[in-house]
Formats: structure tokens, C-alpha cells, sequence
């Protein structure tokens, strides 16, 4: 017998994954065309920063400005979706090592965990939204209330999507889709 006709017994098939709820499938779309959105926003205004010191005008301080908020705005908005769809860090060690209720249970834990953390969050940064409601950006004047809404909606989904898989088995993957993380690199 040769090392290749060695067969190691096939693992048994998990169930297909659920399909998400029409309303989340829905944000997902909405949270993946901002986030393209704020990537493009970042990559020009970064290219208008390296171009402009090339030149022998001033540099417009408002391109740095906005890609820092894009860039944050852009890490929280996107946590929810990621969440929703696996591509957060997850410990799968645990998941080896463990299967049938044992496994569930730890996975109801980890989401009632990531709800309490995201309604921490929440309070933050509704703190943040009452507390700057006069404040602007430095250099573009911009109300900083404006720029609190997107940590808002992120971690309003990331709340949602996590209370939801609390009550809804599987309605968020507990891995990677490979469709989507073929482009994140995993």
C-alpha cells in the first residue's frame, strides 16, 4: 500500500450553513457597499496626501483628516458584518476539543459574551454622540456628531447580529464562508 491509497475516515457532514434573515442579508449588502465606500474614500485621500508632497503647493490637511475618520469609521462599521459572516478572531481550538451540547453551549456563551460587549460599546459611544454634540473636526469643521454615526451603526449591528444568533441557531457562520474569506486570505 502506498501513503496515497491510505484513506483517513471522512468527518461526518456538517449541515449547510443557514441562510441569513432577509434583514441582515440586507445590511450586509448596505454595510458592504459603505464599507467599499470608506476603503475608496481612504485610498484617495492617502494617495492625495503622498502626491501632494511631491508638489510644490501646501498640502490640504483635510485629506489626512478624512481618511483617519474613514479608517475608523470603516473598523466599526464593519464589525458587525464581519461577525455575521465568521471572519472574526474566533478561538476554533475549542471547538476541536469539544462537540454536541458542549459545543453549542460555548457557542450560545461566546454570543451572549460579544452581546454584552457591544451594548458596553453602545453606551460609549452614545456617550460620545451626547457628549460632542457641538464639537467639530479640527481642520474641516466637520460635526463630530456626524462622524459618532458610524461607530453607532456598527456596533448597532454587531449588537443585533449577535443577539440574533443568541436565539437563532446558526444564523451567523460559526466559520468562514470560503466564498468570502478566499479574499481575506484565509
Amino acid at each position: 500500500m502506498t501513503m496515497s491509497s491510505i484513506r483517513e475516515p471522512a468527518a461526518p457532514a456538517d449541515p449547510p450553513p443557514a441562510r441569513e434573515i432577509g434583514v441582515l442579508r440586507w445590511l450586509g449588502y448596505v454595510e458592504q457597499v459603505v464599507g467599499g465606500l470608506l476603503i475608496l474614500v481612504i485610498f484617495v485621500f492617502v494617495l492625495m496626501q503622498a502626491v501632494q508632497r511631491y508638489l510644490p503647493t501646501g498640502t490640504w490637511v483635510g485629506a489626512g483628516e478624512l481618511s483617519r475618520y474613514a479608517l475608523a469609521g470603516l473598523t466599526f462599521l464593519m464589525a458587525g458584518y464581519l461577525y455575521g459572516h465568521g471572519l472574526h478572531i474566533a478561538v476554533l481550538v475549542i471547538d476541536r476539543y469539544t462537540s454536541g451540547r458542549a459545543a453549542k453551549a460555548l457557542h450560545v456563551l461566546t454570543h451572549v459574551l460579544v452581546l454584552l460587549a457591544s451594548l458596553l460599546l453602545l453606551n460609549e459611544v452614545w456617550f460620545l454622540l451626547t457628549a460632542s454634540v457641538s464639537q467639530t473636526t479640527p481642520a474641516l469643521g466637520i460635526p463630530l456628531l456626524w462622524i459618532y454615526l458610524l461607530p453607532l451603526l456598527g456596533v448597532l449591528t454587531l449588537t443585533l447580529r449577535s443577539a440574533v444568533a443568541i436565539f437563532v441557531p446558526r444564523a451567523i457562520a460559526a466559520e468562514p464562508d470560503p466564498t468570502i474569506a478566499e479574499g481575506a486570505g484565509a
